[in-house]
C-alpha cells in the first residue's frame, strides 16, 4: 500500500491486498490520483484525501460479504468513480460531497419524475372507459410513460439547442467588441504626441508625458506655497510671491535636470528626472506647509481638545500595576494629541488649497472693472426696477 494511503484504503485494504501484479497496482494507483487531483480541485487542497476515504466506506458497506471476483475492475468501476443521476459535480449518489446535505438537483430530477408518472396516470384514467386488466394497464402506463419521457428529452434537447445558439451569439458579440477595441487601440496607439507630433505616440509621448508631468507638479506646489503665504509672508503681493515661487521651483528643476544631461541622459531618462525633481519640491513644499499649520492656533486648540479629551477617560485604563498609570494614560493623551494636531493641519492645507484654486479661476482681485460695464449694468437695473406709484 503506498504510503500515507494507509487511511484512505483502509475501507478497502482486503481488495487491494489482492493486487498480486505490479501492473494492476499501478492501474489503481493512477486512477486514485486522478480521483484525488479532481476532488482537490473542486473543494480546495487536501480536502480530497477525507472525501474519497468517505466514498470507499461507502462503497465497501454496500458491497457487504459479497466476494470481488475482480479487484482491478471493482476498485476503478465501483469503488472510486462518483456516482450521480444530475449534472452536479459535488453530488455523489444523490448527497453533497462538501456539505453532506442532499442534492438539490437530484431531488428536483427525482420530483420531475414523479410529477411526469402522476400526468400519465391521470391522462390514462381519464381515457379509460372502465376498469381494464391490470396487465394491459401497465403496458399502456409504460407506453405513455416513455412518450412522456421523449417529450421532456425533445424539450430538454430544444432548450439546450437555444442556450447553444444564445451562448454562441453572445461569444460572437463579444468578439465583435474585442475587435472594435483592438481597432480603438490601434487607432489611438497611432495618434501623434500632440506636444512635439513624434509619431505613434498614443497622443502623447513618454517624454511630453514626464514633462507635463512635471508642469502639474510644479503647479500644485505654486498653489500649496500660496496657502502658506499669509503665515510665510502677509505682506508679500501675490502676483510676486508666485513668480519668486515658481521661478525657484524651475531653477532647482533645471539644475537636476542639467546635471544628468551632462551625465550622458538620454532624453526620455532627462524627462524623468525632470518629473522626479518636480515632485520631490512639491512633497517638500506641502511637508513645509503642513509643519506651518500644524503650529497654529486652530491645530493648538484642536491638539489640547483631543488631549484633554483623552485624560477625561484616563481612569478607564485598566491598570496592571506594572508601570504608572496616569504616566502612561498621559502619554497616549499626547501621542492622540500629535495626530490631532496633523489631521487639522491636513485639512486646513485643503481648505486653503480649495480657496486658492478657486481664486486662480476667479480672480476678482486682479480684475480692473470695466467702468462702462458698470454704467450699463447701473441703467439696466434702473430699467428694471418698477416705478412707484403716484
Amino acid at each position: 500500500m503506498p504510503k500515507g494511503w494507509e487511511n484512505l484504503l483502509a475501507p478497502v485494504a482486503m481488495v487491494w491486498g489482492r493486487l498480486d501484479r505490479l501492473a494492476a497496482r499501478l492501474t489503481v494507483q493512477r486512477a486514485v490520483h486522478r480521483e484525488l487531483h479532481a476532488l482537490d480541485g473542486l473543494f480546495g487542497p487536501g480536502k480530497g484525501m477525507a472525501i474519497l476515504g468517505a466514498r470507499l466506506r461507502r462503497r465497501a458497506a454496500e458491497q457487504g460479504r459479497r466476494p470481488v471476483t475482480d479487484p482491478v475492475g471493482w476498485l476503478i468501476g465501483r469503488a472510486l468513480p462518483r456516482r450521480a443521476t444530475c449534472g452536479d459535480l459535488r453530488c455523489d449518489e444523490g448527497w453533497r460531497m462538501d456539505s453532506g446535505a442532499p442534492c438539490e438537483r437530484c431531488a428536483e430530477h427525482l420530483g420531475d419524475l414523479l410529477t411526469r408518472r402522476r400526468e400519465v396516470a391521470i391522462q390514462l384514467a381519464s381515457t379509460l372507459a372502465g376498469k381494464v386488466p391490470a396487465e394491459q394497464y401497465r403496458r399502456r402506463f409504460e407506453a405513455g410513460l416513455k412518450e412522456a419521457t421523449r417529450d421532456a428529452e425533445r424539450a430538454q434537447a430544444q432548450h439546450q439547442e437555444q442556450a447553444a445558439r444564445e451562448r454562441a451569439q453572445r461569444e460572437e458579440s463579444l468578439a465583435a467588441w474585442r475587435a472594435e477595441q483592438e481597432v480603438f487601440e490601434e487607432r489611438m496607439h497611432a495618434r501623434p504626441c500632440a506636444r512635439c507630433g513624434r509619431a505613434r505616440s498614443g497622443g502623447l509621448c513618454g517624454v511630453c508625458g514626464n514633462v507635463r508631468a512635471a508642469e502639474a507638479a510644479v503647479a500644485e506646489a505654486v498653489e500649496i506655497g500660496l496657502t502658506a503665504r499669509e503665515r510665510l509672508d502677509a505682506t508679500a503681493d501675490q502676483a510676486e510671491f508666485t513668480g519668486r515661487l515658481e521661478a525657484g521651483l524651475r531653477d532647482h528643476v533645471e539644475s537636476m535636470v542639467g546635471e544628468a544631461v551632462e551625465r550622458g541622459a538620454t532624453e526620455l531618462t532627462a524627462s524623468v528626472m525632470r518629473k522626479l525633481a518636480a515632485q520631490e519640491q512639491l512633497s517638500r513644499i506641502r511637508r513645509e506647509a503642513l509643519e506651518l499649520f500644524a503650529v497654529g492656533p486652530e491645530a493648538d486648540a484642536e491638539a489640547e481638545a483631543a488631549f484633554a479629551a483623552r485624560m477625561r477617560r484616563w481612569h478607564l485604563h485598566e491598570c496592571d500595576g506594572q508601570h504608572d498609570c496616569h504616566a502612561f494614560v498621559r502619554e497616549d493623551a499626547e501621542r492622540v494629541a500629535e495626530k490631532a494636531r496633523w489631521r487639522t493641519a491636513e485639512h486646513l492645507l485643503e481648505q486653503r488649497l480649495a480657496a486658492v484654486r478657486a481664486g486662480r479661476a476667479l480672480p476678482p482681485e486682479l480684475v480692473e472693472p470695466d467702468a462702462y460695464a458698470l454704467g450699463a449694468a447701473r441703467v439696466r437695473a434702473a430699467m428694471a426696477r418698477p416705478r412707484a406709484l403716484v
